[in-house]
C-alpha cells in the first residue's frame, strides 16, 4: 500500500488553528485550487466541458447535525484532479508550485484551511487521464501521537473521470445565521470575474451563487446624464495599477470602498473594502459618512505580495502611500459630488439588509439563552431604596473626584462622566435628572462588560447618546410634564433621536 510521509508536527497544526482566518477565506482555498488547475489545464478541460456540456464546478455543501460533532464540509469540484505524484506533493507544507504566480502561491492553502476548520479530512481525487481514484485521510488526533504515516487508498476507475472531493469533519465551530450569508456573499464577490465570465460555476449547498456588477445606472449622473465613473491605469513602484471609481447614487456602508483584486480573484472587498485616507478619511473607529458609503471601485494590482491567506495584499516600502496619492490624483473630485449628492430625503446611512438579518440573529440568540432567562424571571431584584442609596453614593465619589465633560445649554448643563474606575458590577449608567433644574448628572461605567460590545467609533457614539438622551428624557419629562410616565419619556426621546438626520439635512 502507498504512503505519503507528511512532514510537520502537532506545534505547527495547532499554530494553524490560532489562524485569524474568516470561513470565506478558508473555503476559499479549495476554490483556489480547483480554479488554478483549470487554469492550467485549459485547453485540454474546455473540450472535455464542451463534450460534457458543462462548466468548471465547484460545490461547497455544509452538513449540519444535531450536535457539532455530526457537523461537516464537503467539497467537490470537476477540475483536473491530482494524480499520485500531485498528491504526495500536496502534503508537503509550504512547498510552492512549480508555477506560483497563480492562485496557489504558497503550498499552504489546503492544509492550513482544512487544519483552521476541522480535526478530519479526507481527500478522494482521480486526474482526467488517469486510471486510478486516490483517498487519504487525516486525523489531527493520529498525528498527536506520532503517526505521520497516511494511507492511500486506490481503486480502478474510468479514464474519463476527474474530481477532487474533500471531506473536513470534527469541524471546530458551527455556523448559521448571518455567518451563512456572509460566507455566500464574499465567495460570489472573491470570484466575481469568474462567475460572471461563466468560467466557474459555484454552488453553496446546491444554490448557484452569482455576482450583480454595476451599470451606468448605478451611478450618479451630471448634468449631461454621464455617469460619475471613471477608468484610470498609473505605476507604483514599477508595478502596473489598473481599475475604476465611481459615485453610487444609493450607497451603504456595506458598499463603500475598493476591491483589491491580483490574477482576477479578489483579495479584499467591501463590506470591508480598502479605504485610502487620502479619499476616505480616518478609517479608525468606523467613520460613516457618504463618501465611505457611495465611492466605489476596483484597483487591479498584478506583483504585489499577497498574505498566504490571501485577505490582505502585503505592502512593501512606500507601495501603499504611493497607490493612495494616486488614487487622490485621479479621484479626489469624486469626494465632493459623493459628498453633496442626495437621492432621497432619508439618511443614507442606515444599516444594511445583512447588518440588521445579523444583529436580531444574535438579540434572538441572547433572549433565547439560559443566562437571560435566569436573570428575567429568576434573579430578584433590590427594594428601590437600596438601589438609590447605592446609586447615590457612587455619583458622590465620582463626582468629587472626576473631572465631567460639560454639555451647556440654555439655563441646562449636562455633566458627563465617563469613569474607567467604576467596578464591572457597577450599573452602566447613572443618571441624576431630577435634584436640580439646571443640571444633569451622566454617569457612564467604561468598566462595564457591555462596554466591550461596542463597534468603534461608532457604536461609542451611539451608546453614549442613548445615555445622555435618557438623562435628558427623564429630566425634561419630570420639570415640564410634572411626570416620570415611561410613554411619555419615550416621547421626549424620540424626538432626541431625529437630531442626527436633523443636523445632517441642514447641512445639505
Amino acid at each position: 500500500m502507498e504512503k505519503i510521509n507528511i512532514n510537520f508536527t502537532p506545534d505547527i497544526i495547532n499554530s494553524y488553528k490560532r489562524l485569524a482566518y474568516r470561513i470565506w477565506f478558508a473555503l476559499a482555498e479549495y476554490v483556489d485550487n480547483s480554479t488554478q488547475a483549470y487554469l492550467n489545464n485549459q485547453e485540454i478541460l474546455d473540450i472535455v466541458y464542451a463534450e460534457e456540456q458543462r462548466n468548471l464546478s465547484v460545490y461547497i455543501n455544509y452538513f449540519k447535525g444535531n450536535e457539532i460533532n455530526e457537523d461537516y464540509f464537503e467539497i467537490i469540484d470537476n477540475s483536473m484532479g491530482m494524480s499520485l505524484s500531485e498528491l504526495k506533493k500536496a502534503f508537503q507544507i509550504g512547498l510552492p508550485p512549480d508555477d506560483n504566480s497563480g492562485r496557489s502561491r504558497y503550498g499552504l492553502g489546503m492544509k492550513t484551511a482544512s487544519f483552521w476548520l476541522g480535526d478530519e479530512w479526507t481527500i478522494i481525487t482521480t486526474k482526467l487521464g488517469d486510471s486510478k481514484e486516490y483517498s487519504v485521510t487525516l486525523d489531527i488526533e493520529a498525528i498527536s501521537k506520532g503517526d505521520l504515516a497516511l494511507d492511500i487508498q486506490s481503486k480502478d476507475i474510468e479514464k474519463n473521470k476527474h474530481y477532487t472531493i474533500i471531506k473536513v469533519k470534527n469541524l471546530r465551530r458551527r455556523f448559521k445565521g448571518m455567518t451563512i450569508g456572509k460566507i455566500k456573499s464574499y465567495l460570489s464577490s472573491i470570484y466575481r470575474f469568474d462567475v460572471s465570465s461563466n468560467m466557474l460555476d459555484l454552488f453553496w449547498n446546491d444554490q448557484k451563487l452569482d455576482w450583480n456588477g454595476y451599470s451606468d445606472e448605478d451611478f450618479v449622473k451630471n448634468s449631461e446624464g454621464v455617469p460619475y465613473r471613471r477608468d484610470f491605469e498609473f505605476e507604483i513602484d514599477g508595478k502596473k495599477v489598473t481599475g475604476w471609481a465611481g459615485v453610487l447614487s444609493s450607497g451603504s456602508r456595506s458598499k463603500g470602498g475598493f476591491a483589491l483584486v491580483q490574477g482576477n480573484r479578489v483579495i479584499q472587498s467591501p463590506p470591508n473594502g480598502y479605504k485610502p485616507e487620502t479619499i476616505y478619511g480616518e478609517q479608525e473607529g468606523g467613520i460613516n459618512n457618504l463618501v465611505n458609503q457611495r465611492l466605489v471601485g476596483e484597483l487591479f494590482l498584478e506583483g504585489f505580495e499577497v498574505s498566504h491567506t490571501k485577505d490582505n495584499i502585503l505592502w512593501e516600502g512606500t507601495q501603499m502611500d504611493d497607490l493612495d496619492d494616486a488614487l487622490l490624483e485621479q479621484i479626489g473630485d469624486f469626494r465632493k459630488i459623493a459628498n453633496e449628492y442626495r437621492k432621497n430625503a432619508v439618511d443614507e446611512r442606515a444599516p444594511s439588509d445583512e447588518d440588521f438579518d445579523f444583529a436580531l440573529d444574535t438579540l434572538l440568540t441572547e433572549f433565547n439563552s439560559g443566562e437571560l432567562n435566569d436573570i428575567v424571571l429568576t434573579k430578584s431584584v433590590p427594594p428601590d431604596n437600596l438601589i438609590i442609596e447605592s446609586n447615590k453614593q457612587i455619583e458622590k465619589a465620582i463626582v468629587e473626584s472626576t473631572e465631567p465633560t460639560l454639555i451647556k445649554l440654555d439655563g441646562l448643563t449636562i455633566k458627563l462622566y465617563i469613569d474607567d474606575k467604576m467596578s464591572p458590577n457597577d450599573p452602566y449608567v447613572i443618571n441624576d435628572s431630577i435634584s436640580d433644574k439646571n443640571t444633569i448628572i451622566v454617569i457612564v461605567n467604561k468598566n462595564h462588560p457591555f462596554w466591550n460590545e461596542l463597534d468603534g467609533a461608532t457604536g461609542i457614539l451611539n451608546y453614549l447618546r442613548q445615555c445622555v438622551y435618557d438623562a435628558v428624557s427623564e429630566w425634561k419629562a419630570y420639570f415640564m410634564k410634572s411626570t416620570l410616565q415611561p410613554d411619555t419619556i419615550k416621547h421626549i426621546k424620540d424626538d432626541l433621536m431625529r437630531v442626527p438626520f436633523i443636523i445632517d439635512k441642514n447641512n445639505i
